[in-house]
């Protein structure tokens, strides 16, 4: 394939446009990022329908959509990478034209990385050209590097970001957890630490400590804060400076130190006494004396989860099961306000033994909802895995 199509360069030109905004800090340069880089892909596209041989008009003055080029490439057998979550990202832009909003800061990372994959696979595939060296013909090499310090992998990357921290401090605080989250969960493995009882936000000091990884408490103290500022950044309820990048990478740095001081088999000996000790404290349903119906026991057993848990202290939460849907209010900080409602499904085996399981799911996700979710009011179900399978 040329690279010397006017597709194909039109659509290099509108990545490199999408790189320039994403290292913005606006709403509008998060919304531009989406809308370049979902026309970016379709421009792609097409030019591989050319080259195919196929036309891309349905029409005299009209071209085929973006799903009519997902849709003829499969005819020509060829495939189309991480096409279900493009497809995420046509939907995303169809979104932003159609109503009034912008995407958050996470948003525009995650279809920012999607998009430059996709780039990285068909360039390499179809054109025989390496994205790294071909975008620095159409983005200025100032956005290139900004964009490359966004994506830490060791400690000199890690010190860079608190050069970012300067110009792009949200940007650098985001990417800074990633290397976080990063970084505890291969310790994890390292020790033993399985998904079975997993925080959903591995930053969480808990993370490791209900794993039987004691940290100092000016550490933890650390750690937390950052997670909460993140939270309410992500959120557009706080807004970093490069004072609290500085103190975030200073504290991964220090718990980089104390992981690495610490003895491995040691350590995986405490893990797995730390993973019996939940297990026996956990509440069984097949074990009790007196068995409650399944949807008065999952409420008593999340209700006691809701008033316990150290995570999500300071909040209050209206809780109802029937019929095996859980429905969770978290009620506003401030009133007036809505109440943010999160409803979950759960599905029992023939013997009904599962139901253990299945509440350590769902306080999972609740963890996972009620620490990420905004003021606003909105309903969600989350569905257990299919009938009949035993978790």
């Amino acid at each position: 394939m040329s690279i010397e199509s006017p597709l194909f360069q039109s659509s290099m030109e509108l990545l490199g446009h999408a790189i320039t905004h994403f290292n913005g800090t606006s709403e509008l340069d998060r919304k531009l990022v989406i809308l370049h880089l979902s026309n970016s892909v379709e421009l792609l596209l097409k030019d591989m329908i050319l080259d195919s041989g196929e036309s891309i008009y349905k029409n005299p003055k009209e071209t085929i959509t973006i799903h009519g080029c997902i849709e003829l490439l499969g005819t020509k057998k060829i495939a189309v990478p991480f096409l279900n979550k493009l497809e995420l990202l046509v939907d995303e832009r169809n979104a932003l034209q159609h109503r009034f909003g912008s995407p958050n800061e996470l948003t525009a990372i995650f279809y920012m990385n999607v998009a430059l994959e996709f780039f990285r696979s068909v360039l390499k595939q179809h054109y025989s050209q390496d994205l790294d060296e071909l975008i620095a013909q159409f983005a200025d090499e100032k956005d290139l590097i900004a964009l490359k310090m966004r994506e830490p992998s060791n400690d000199s990357e890690l010190e860079n970001l608190k050069k970012l921290g300067k110009v792009h401090p949200l940007g650098a605080l985001l990417s800074a957890i990633a290397y976080l989250e990063k970084t505890i969960l291969q310790f994890g493995s390292k020790v033993g630490i399985g998904d079975r009882y997993m925080s959903p936000f591995p930053v969480s000091a808990r993370y490791l400590e209900i794993n039987g990884i004691e940290l100092s408490a000016g550490l933890r103290d650390r750690l937390e804060n950052t997670r909460r500022l993140r939270n309410q950044a992500a959120h557009g309820r706080a807004e970093p400076t490069r004072e609290d990048v500085v103190v975030a990478v200073s504290s991964i740095e220090e718990l980089e130190k104390f992981l690495a001081s610490l003895n491995i088999d040691e350590t995986r000996n405490k893990v797995a006494i730390a993973r019996k000790q939940r297990e026996a404290e956990r509440p069984s349903y097949e074990s009790s004396r007196v068995l409650l119906p399944p949807d008065q026991w999952m409420h008593e057993t999340l209700k006691t989860f809701l008033m316990s848990e150290p995570a999500l202290g300071g909040r209050k939460f209206i809780i109802d099961v029937r019929d095996s849907l859980v429905s969770v209010s978290h009620l506003p900080h401030k009133l007036p306000g809505s109440a943010r409602v999160h409803q979950y499904t759960f599905t029992l085996n023939e013997k009904g033994d599962n139901i253990s399981s299945e509440s350590d799911r769902i306080k999972s996700e609740i963890l996972k909802d009620c620490l990420m979710s905004s003021d606003e009011p909105v309903s969600e179900t989350k569905s257990a895995a299919k009938a009949q399978r035993a978790v």
